[in-house]
C-alpha cells in the first residue's frame, strides 16, 4: 500500500475526528486505519495527530499534511476520473463551508435529495462564522453572504438576501408598533455583533431615500440584547425582547405564522449586517470547476431560483 492510500486514511480521520468514524467511511478496520497513519506517522518522523480518549486533532504539522494531502487527493481523484472516462460523474469528497446559521437553517436541509442525486459523493460540511481560505483550509467550496465577492477567486451567484426589521406581536402589544424611521430609536433594539456593533440602523425607501437612526440608546433597557448570531437574535424577537434586522432565510417560517411582524413596509435595511445581501458559492480559480463542484452549483440554482424558498408563499 502506497504513501496515497495512507494520506488518504488520514484524511479521514481528520475529518471525523476518530478513528473509527474514518474506519467507517473507508471500510476498513480501526486497527487497520490505526496503523496506516502510524506508517505514515514514521515515514514523515513527525506525529500529526493528538489523541485522547474522545476524540483525535491534528498537530500543527499533522494539520499542515492534512491540508495538502487533500490537494493531492483531489488531483489523483481528477486524474483517475480523466483516465478512466468519468469526469462528468461528481465522485469523491465534497468539502463544503458556510455560515453556521444559514448552514443550519437552509442549507443542511437540502443535502438529503443532493446526496441522494448524487450517491458516489460525499459531503463534509463546516460551518463557520469566519473568513474561510479556501487554499489553506482545503474547502472546494464556500457559500458566502456577502455584499461582493473579492478577488482571486471564482464567485457564482446563487441567491438575493433579504432583510426585514422584525417583532413579536407581544412586544408590539406592548411597546407600540413605530410606524417612523425616527420612532425606532425610543424601542429596544436588538443589535448584531460581538464586543461592538454599529449604533445605527440604515433603511431605504424606493421613493423618500435613505434614513438614519441612532440604535445606541437601547442600552438603557436591562432587556437590550447584542449578539453575533441571526439565530440567537431570531429567539430574542420571538420572546419579546425588542426589535431586530434580520434575514428572511432565518425568518421566513415565522413571518408567514405570525409569530414575528414586518415593521415599516416599504423601508429596506441596509448596511451593517444587512450588508450581507447576496448568497455566491465561492472556488479557487481554475481551468474548469471539479464535477463535485459544479453539481452543487448547478442544484443550489435549481433550488434557489427564480425565488429561494425561504421568500415563497
Amino acid at each position: 500500500m502506497g504513501r496515497l492510500e495512507d494520506l488518504q486514511t488520514f484524511a479521514r480521520v481528520v475529518d471525523t475526528r476518530s478513528f473509527s468514524g474514518a474506519a467507517r467511511l473507508l471500510g476498513a478496520t480501526k486497527s487497520a486505519v490505526s496503523k496506516q497513519v502510524a506508517r505514515l506517522e514514521d515515514e514523515l518522523g513527525t506525529r500529526l495527530l493528538l489523541r485522547t480518549t474522545r476524540s483525535v486533532s491534528p498537530t500543527p504539522e499533522g494539520q499542515a499534511v492534512y491540508e495538502r494531502a487533500l490537494r493531492l487527493l483531489d488531483e489523483a481523484q481528477a486524474l483517475d476520473d480523466e483516465l478512466a472516462g468519468r469526469h462528468e460523474q461528481p465522485r469523491g469528497v465534497l468539502r463544503v463551508s458556510t455560515s453556521t446559521a444559514f448552514g443550519n437553517l437552509q442549507f443542511t436541509a437540502l443535502m438529503s435529495e443532493f446526496c441522494a442525486r448524487h450517491p458516489q459523493l460525499q459531503v463534509v460540511l463546516g460551518l463557520n462564522d469566519r473568513y474561510v481560505d479556501l487554499a489553506e483550509e482545503g474547502f472546494d467550496l464556500v457559500l458566502r453572504l456577502i455584499h461582493q465577492p473579492g478577488p482571486g477567486l471564482v464567485a457564482r451567484r446563487l441567491a438575493a438576501i433579504r432583510y426585514v426589521l422584525c417583532a413579536s406581536p407581544d412586544y408590539l402589544a406592548a411597546q407600540g408598533e413605530p410606524q417612523q424611521v425616527a420612532e425606532l430609536a425610543r424601542h429596544r433594539c436588538l443589535r448584531f455583533g460581538y464586543l461592538q456593533a454599529q449604533d445605527r440602523w440604515r433603511f431605504r425607501h424606493a421613493e423618500l431615500g435613505d434614513a438614519e437612526v441612532l440604535t445606541q440608546g437601547a442600552l438603557r433597557f436591562e432587556s437590550g440584547l447584542m449578539a453575533n448570531s441571526s439565530e440567537s437574535l431570531r429567539v430574542a424577537a420571538l420572546a419579546g425582547m425588542g426589535l431586530a434586522v434580520l434575514p428572511t432565510y432565518a425568518i421566513g417560517p415565522d413571518l408567514r405564522a405570525g409569530r414575528l411582524r414586518a415593521l415599516l413596509p416599504g423601508w429596506q435595511p441596509v448596511g451593517g449586517v444587512a450588508e450581507a445581501d447576496t448568497l455566491y458559492a465561492v472556488y479557487l480559480p481554475h481551468r474548469q470547476p471539479a464535477p463535485k463542484v459544479r453539481a452543487l452549483i448547478d442544484f443550489l440554482l435549481e433550488k434557489f431560483n427564480p425565488v429561494p424558498p425561504w421568500d415563497r408563499d
